[in-house]
């Protein structure tokens, strides 16, 4: 089993779109995999099509229930299978972890120790919020790798000092064996240039790591969003099916080095 940390610090670059396609992407392939939305916002619950305001339980109840071990809650009974993509919820209420937790002993080994009962599963995929918190220290502490999504913009760049800079931290004190595995640029206009300024200026961070793949700027895309489907669900057709397919094939012939 391989724990993904999906984490980037802007908002608005394809990191939640990413972590659905990619998921969706690999059980195409066979592979079993678990999407954990570790994000308040509960937006990838809400882009598979999952109610969030509906929910009685979410990946919130099983990191409180770490912590205060006062619920009977089962990780099994939380995980949603979604056509053959599973996946642990979030709603609001994950935005009280800093406040509820942060003075918890252990407090950045909280998820590490929920995902310790989990094991039949190849690939876990943790959608991170897009800020540097109690909820990110703890998925990069539970994380094998981080996979970072780059949009082809110049302010997209911003805040990728403070994300090695955490990187570099995390593994220092936290998790000795976390590593940046591989750098991807999405929402591409390949009408333009811009996209090549933007590998210039990550070559100055990552070499090896950069994708050769990139995400087209697709209209599928946001659709597949809007419908709470994954891009193969939606437009299997689309070029926004044929880039992520690709990301799946790079990921996976990374991975299985």
């Amino acid at each position: 089993m391989k724990v993904i940390a999906m984490t980037t610090q802007k908002g608005g670059v394809s990191k939640t779109t990413s972590t659905i396609n990619v998921g969706a992407g690999l059980v195409k392939k066979g592979k079993k995999v678990l999407l954990i939305d570790l994000d308040p916002q509960g937006n990838l619950t809400t882009g598979l099509g999952i109610n969030k305001l509906d929910l009685e339980t979410t990946i919130y109840d099983l990191l409180k229930k770490d912590v205060m071990g006062k619920s009977d809650i089962k990780t099994e009974d939380v995980i949603i299978n979604r056509n053959g993509l599973h996946v642990l919820p979030a709603n609001i209420k994950l935005s009280k972890v800093d406040m509820e937790l942060g003075g918890m002993p252990a407090r950045e080994h909280i998820l590490k120790n929920i995902l310790m009962d989990l094991y039949n599963y190849d690939y876990i995929i943790i959608d991170c919020p897009p800020s540097l918190g109690l909820l990110t220290y703890n998925a990069l502490t539970a994380a094998d790798e981080v996979l970072v999504p780059v949009q082809a913009e110049p302010f997209a760049l911003e805040g990728m000092n403070d994300l090695l800079d955490t990187t570099a931290l995390i593994k220092s004190r936290l998790n000795n064996n976390l590593k940046i595995s591989g750098v991807f640029i999405t929402m591409v206009d390949k009408r333009t240039s811009l996209h090549i300024s933007i590998i210039d200026e990550l070559r100055k961070w990552f070499d090896n790591e950069i994708y050769k793949t990139m995400i087209s700027r697709n209209i599928k895309i946001p659709e597949s969003n809007q419908f709470g489907a994954t891009i193969f669900e939606h437009a299997p057709k689309s070029q926004g099916a044929k880039d992520y397919e690709m990301i799946v094939k790079e990921f996976l012939e990374r991975s299985e080095k």
